[in-house]
């Protein structure tokens, strides 16, 4: 799981490299929200499961 969170992260600054360097402007927040993208796709590692998860261990 945790060589997928890498993964997703390289991919997701690669892409903000790539952009940054065609535009010749910064992209921070693409890259960050591509991140974020990459992880909600994921059935294995959604950050909304994981909150849900939080919740109901603080409700118990």
């Amino acid at each position: 799981m945790r060589i997928r969170f890498i993964l997703y992260a390289i991919i997701s600054i690669g892409i903000q490299i790539g952009l940054g360097f065609l535009t010749g402007m910064g992209q921070g927040s693409i890259g960050v929200l591509l991140f974020l993208i990459l992880v909600e796709i994921d059935p294995d590692f959604s950050f909304s499961y994981l909150v849900q998860k939080i919740d109901k261990k603080n409700n118990d």
